[in-house]
């Protein structure tokens, strides 16, 4: 399998910015949703990255396709195979297209018996998103968007949140972000 690294997200750095954002997206809000939820023995965080997951729920595996971000399996989410009683799909949709999100909850639900947690992030002003996102290349999507591609699941949580000039410069080095309101979401396929 071969490696895709994506420079942007700092390798096992990520996440770990100081900023009011980096702090309700990775810390805040998902204490938030965990609360929501039962957490079995077996959890794959899909997609994710370095790990920050484990902050949390200290027994997920982390499945990612840059080793950069030393995963604890470096696979593609696409394809991966395992036993798991939840999967967590963390801020990971946005890397891929509208055919690959479709694909990918196909392909879970193929060996999948638990419950999938996604939680992501939608933007109801993609001008600005994608203006402040220049150094990446990213499938944003507004929250009708994203809801389209998910079937079957229950909405548990939704806040506002502001997404920071700062969290620009931390996250891209970008010095003229212009801030703005997205909604972070989390869903649960039963």
């Amino acid at each position: 399998m071969q490696s895709i690294i994506y420079n942007e997200d700092q390798g096992i750095n990520f996440g770990k910015w100081d900023n009011d954002t980096a702090n309700f997206i990775y810390s805040k809000s998902t204490k938030e949703i965990l609360n929501l939820i039962t957490i079995p023995e077996k959890v794959a965080d899909y997609g994710g990255a370095n790990g920050n997951l484990k902050q949390f729920i200290p027994q997920a595996i982390s499945v990612d396709i840059d080793q950069t971000k030393k995963p604890d399996i470096l696979d593609n989410i696409l394809t991966h195979v395992g036993e798991y009683d939840l999967i967590v799909i963390r801020y990971v949709l946005h890397y891929l297209n509208d055919y690959e999100v479709i694909n990918l909850f196909q392909h879970i639900k193929k060996f999948h018996i638990g419950k999938i947690l996604i939680i992501q992030f939608c933007n109801n002003n993609l001008k600005i998103k994608y203006k402040n996102s220049q150094n990446e290349f990213k499938y944003f999507r507004t929250e009708t968007q994203l809801e389209a591609l998910l079937l079957n699941v229950d909405k548990i949580y939704t806040s506002e949140y502001l997404c920071s000039s700062q969290f620009y410069k931390d996250r891209l080095n970008i010095n003229n972000a212009i801030s703005h309101i997205e909604t972070l979401n989390a869903y649960v396929y039963n």
